[in-house]
C-alpha cells in the first residue's frame, strides 16, 4: 500500500501518507521512542501533514502548468534554437521546484512536530503515552489508511465487515 502515495496522479490528490509516515519516524528517532505506547502522540501529530500535502501538490500542479505553452512550442521546432537543452530546463526546472518545496514544508513541518513534543515534554516531564497499546493496533490503524486510500467502495465494506466480525469473535 505504501507506493500508492507515491505517484500522485489523476484529478484527486490524495492524502500523502508518506510524509506522515515519515515525520511519525523522524520524531520518535529524534525521541528515540521505541514502544508503541510512545508513538501515538508522534502519529496523531503527524497526521495533519498528510492533510496539507494534497494543498501544496495541488499549487505546485498549477505552478507547472505554466511550463505547458512552452512545451508547445516544441511543437515547432523552429521557434526552438535546441530542442533537447530546453526539454531538459523545463523538466530540471520543474523537479527542482518540487523538490524545494516539499523539502521547506517537510523541513519546516517536522521543526514544528518535534517542538510540539519538545514542549508536551517539558510541561508533563515525560513523554506522553497511552497505555495498554500493542503494536497490533498500530499496524491495525495502518490498515485502515491504506484501506480506504484505495477508495473502492467494495473495500471499505470488505474492510468493515472483517472488521465487525473480528470484534464479535473476540467478544463471544
Amino acid at each position: 500500500m505504501f507506493w500508492l502515495d507515491l505517484f500522485p496522479v489523476g484529478t484527486y490528490i490524495p492524502p500523502n501518507g508518506t510524509a506522515s509516515l515519515v515525520a511519525t519516524l523522524a520524531a520518535a528517532s529524534f525521541f528515540s521512542l521505541q514502544f508503541p505506547s510512545q508513538l501515538v502522540i508522534p502519529m496523531v501529530l503527524a497526521m495533519p501533514a498528510a492533510l496539507i500535502s494534497p494543498y501544496l501538490e495541488q499549487t505546485l500542479r498549477q505552478r507547472h502548468n505554466s511550463h505547458h505553452n512552452e512545451l508547445l512550442a516544441l511543437a515547432h521546432p523552429e521557434n526552438v534554437v535546441d530542442e533537447q537543452l530546453f526539454l531538459h530546463k523545463i523538466i530540471n526546472k520543474a523537479l527542482l521546484q518540487t523538490f524545494g518545496v516539499n523539502f521547506v514544508f517537510f523541513f519546516m513541518y517536522l521543526l514544528v512536530l518535534i517542538s510540539t513534543i519538545s514542549i508536551s515534554y517539558d510541561v508533563y516531564g515525560s513523554i506522553i503515552e497511552c497505555s495498554g497499546l500493542s503494536w497490533s493496533y498500530l499496524w491495525f490503524f495502518a490498515a485502515l489508511g491504506g484501506v480506504l486510500s484505495l477508495r473502492v467502495r467494495h473495500a471499505y465494506y470488505s474492510f468493515f465487515f472483517f472488521l465487525f466480525a473480528v470484534v464479535v469473535i473476540t467478544n463471544l
